[in-house]
């Protein structure tokens, strides 16, 4: 071969690997602005529907469920997806085969395979009953979109169903070109779900860059050009119903309620000459009612002579009701839903029998897995409550990790008032003494309280009491013990005995002490200056007003000294 030919051949080679160059470079950039044309299932995007299950969109989201809506003559939703995405407060009870949904003026409740249902205990015909399949409640449509404002649809093209709440707002548009390919993610690299015809009504949920996030109408969800909608159209949500609350009729100024402790009602004669003319006092709160067994029954030592005269002197009467301090009784009443229908049932009898104003719950030693129960129970009274024109309040321990369980924050958004027992720091059997109720631990309790309950609903809780401890060395252990005592008697003690008492500006108390037989004794008073330095608390947090414990052991001037703090 000559040089000539030699020369032209190198050129071809290098002309072809040019041209390949070219090709694997044009290549390159062309694909990168290709769209992907490779088709995915549904099954790839709705959890389940590969399983034979049906799939479950919630607005835009596509959910994997552990058990999945079914249906039959309408579509039935499982308990725990009603509980996540529509109500966090309904209730089901496996004992009873019950499902119980409160709002703020219905309770409502329904059995499994019973076509009756009651709304606050008047019997209505459902449609399709609760259903039990497995151990896994099923609850109709139907019947869930008379109390809650969802829409839900099964879509049988794709076996998809998909819930919205109506209160939220919506977008819809319609599709304006032909083909318009409709894809996982917004971007033209994302693979096609399926493709859209022209005049398809669709539900946009946000728009990210050139794209739109939709539901088409088949609950599949997914991404297209912004380019291929037209005219959007915003949907209104529907209005919250509100209920009318009537207000509260109380005397002028700060709350000031009492508790009255009664123990029969041979107590009641004295009782009533003991709440005579107390100027400033709005509510007397006699202890009335207490859980008397598992069954759910109620003791009941109410007096209605006791009313008409506590409403003589122009106060209310909120009687108070308890459960004994007994967890174990407490467990077997409340987590039953028969038996705290039982307890509300005996209640609204009591509120109209003895015309009372209102009920105060005090609910003490609740076992941390009885919170719920406690919740549940409160939310099914609150309904009742409001429809007798019944004040509803509670009473709470100060705010601290033993005390989480009983969802203070839920609770108090169903009570007209939450009393805040912010004493007894140093407790009956302490092992140290101390004070009943100092004034930083006093604060502390209403600042913590605060930020789970509104100031309007808080009254805050006055030791109308004081303990005496005794302090004893024995072979070199320390023993302590406690007494309570009136305000007037445990100073008269300590009087009489000689001690020193000096105020102490830490704790906003006069303290003293004493020794006798080699037992030192010592007391942080409860009196009219402690008192006020409290009250003050009031007026800094614009609280509800104050709850004192309890009625004959405070001294006489403490009426006057509320009189003129709190009115």
């Amino acid at each position: 071969m000559g040089i000539f030919m030699k020369r032209k051949l190198k050129r071809m080679i290098g002309y072809l690997f040019l041209m390949i160059g070219l090709l694997i470079v044009g290549t390159y950039f062309l694909k990168a602005y290709l769209p992907n044309f490779k088709q995915i299932s549904i099954y790839e995007i709705i959890p389940g529907l590969e399983e034979n299950e049906v799939g479950f969109v919630l607005q835009d989201k596509p959910l994997s469920l552990e058990h999945s809506p079914i249906v039959e003559e309408e579509v039935l939703l499982p308990f725990s997806l009603v509980k996540e995405y529509i109500d966090p407060y309904i209730f089901w009870d496996p004992g009873v085969g019950k499902i119980t949904i409160t709002t703020e003026n219905k309770v409502i409740q329904m059995a499994t395979e019973d076509l009756t249902y009651y709304i606050n205990y008047e019997p209505l015909t459902l449609e399709l009953p609760l259903k039990l399949i497995g151990e896994v409640p099923y609850i109709p449509v139907s019947f869930l979109k008379q109390f809650f404002p969802i829409e839900v649809a099964y879509h049988e093209a794709t076996q998809i169903v998909t819930l919205d709440h109506t209160t939220q707002a919506r977008q819809k548009g319609k599709i304006i070109k032909e083909n318009i390919k409709l894809r996982k993610e917004g971007t033209i690299k994302s693979p096609i779900i399926t493709t859209l015809k022209q005049g398809t009504e669709v539900i946009i949920y946000e728009k990210a860059d050139e794209w739109y996030r939709i539901r088409t109408q088949d609950g599949v969800v997914g991404y297209i050009s912004n380019k291929a909608i037209g005219e959007i159209i915003e949907v209104l949500p529907d209005p919250i119903e509100e209920v009318e609350k009537e207000p509260i009729q109380l005397r002028e100024g700060k709350i000031n309620l009492v508790w009255h402790q009664l123990f029969a009602k041979s107590d009641l004669k004295s009782a009533r000459e003991s709440i005579t003319g107390i100027d400033g006092l709005d509510v007397i709160s006699p202890t009335w009612f207490s859980l008397a067994n598992e069954e759910g029954d109620l003791d009941n030592i109410a007096d209605l002579a006791y009313v008409k005269w506590a409403k003589s002197q122009g106060y209310q009467v909120w009687a108070l009701v308890d459960n004994k301090f007994d967890s174990k009784l407490t467990h077997a009443v409340l987590s039953n839903t028969d038996k705290r229908e039982k307890v509300i049932k005996q209640l609204l009898a009591f509120i109209s029998l003895y015309e009372l104003d209102g009920i105060n719950i005090d609910f003490e030693s609740v076992a941390q897995e009885d919170g719920i129960y406690f919740l549940q129970f409160m939310r099914e009274l609150a309904p009742f409550m409001k429809e007798q024109g019944a004040i509803l309040s509670v009473d709470f321990y100060v705010p601290a990790p033993w005390t989480a369980h009983y969802y203070r924050k839920e609770v108090s958004e169903v009570v007209d008032y939450a009393m805040v027992m912010t004493y007894d720091e140093h407790w009956s059997t302490s092992p140290k003494s101390g004070s009943v109720a100092s004034l930083g631990f006093v604060e502390k309790g209403i600042v913590d309280t605060l930020k789970e309950i509104p100031k309007e609903k808080v009254l805050m809780g006055l030791p109308y009491y004081t303990r005496i401890w005794e302090e004893q060395e024995v072979e070199g252990v320390l023993t302590v013990k406690s007494k309570a005592y009136s305000m007037q008697r445990a100073y008269d003690i300590f009087v009489e005995n000689g001690a020193e008492i000096k105020w102490d500006s830490e704790t906003g108390q006069y303290y003293g002490e004493y020794e006798k037989d080699g037992i030192k004794y010592r007391c942080w008073f409860e009196e009219e200056e402690s008192i006020e330095q409290k009250v003050q608390f009031v007026h800094k947090y614009d609280l509800a007003g104050v709850a004192g414990w309890k009625k004959g052991l405070e001294k006489p001037e403490i009426w006057q000294l509320l009189q003129q703090k709190l009115k």
